[in-house]
């Protein structure tokens, strides 16, 4: 009877402490640079330096460089949506192409929604206008750009909200 106690205590000690065991033996990934860094050291690179790098992450992560592909390719597409060029666009200082951008998005935000209350609003378009309204309120709440905090002294997170009292 006590060797089955014995037994049942040591075979309950190894189920406890089994994954932690497995776990131990899992390296960890390395730390991935912040946005910032990134952007600074790829600020200092001559273009084909930076296009070699481009192409190293790119092989090194196929899934981001499809994920940045697709956004790069529905990017293109709002731009063609709203009646820009993209070639001109990209010689603009990047203020004034968001200003451009901004500019015919409010434009196309305007007549959609003009043929919205006329009721004469396609599906195509109603699907344009709640992407241009999500656009419109990501720029509102990033306005120096995708990598940028969204208010003094705040690090990435929304500000809570104060109660009424």
């Amino acid at each position: 009877m006590k060797n089955v106690k014995l037994i049942y205590l040591a075979a309950g000690l190894i189920a406890i402490s089994a994954p932690q065991l497995t776990h131990a033996e899992d390296p960890k990934p390395a730390p991935s640079p912040n946005r910032e860094e990134a952007r600074e050291k790829f600020k200092n690179l001559t273009p084909e330096e930076r296009e070699a790098k481009m192409k190293e992450f790119r092989e090194k992560h196929p899934e981001a460089a499809a994920n940045m592909e697709k956004r790069g390719e529905g990017m293109r597409q709002m731009i063609k949506d709203l009646g820009l060029d993209a070639e001109e666009l990209k010689k603009l200082p990047e203020a004034e192409r968001r200003a451009k951008i901004k500019a015919a998005a409010d434009k196309k935000m305007t007549e959609l929604n003009q043929k919205k209350a006329d009721g004469t609003i396609s599906d195509s378009e109603k699907e344009m206008l709640k992407k241009l309204e999500q656009t419109k309120k990501f720029m509102e709440e990033h306005p120096g750009g995708p990598g940028q905090a969204r208010g003094p002294g705040s690090h990435g997170k929304p500000e809570p909200k104060k109660s009424d009292k």
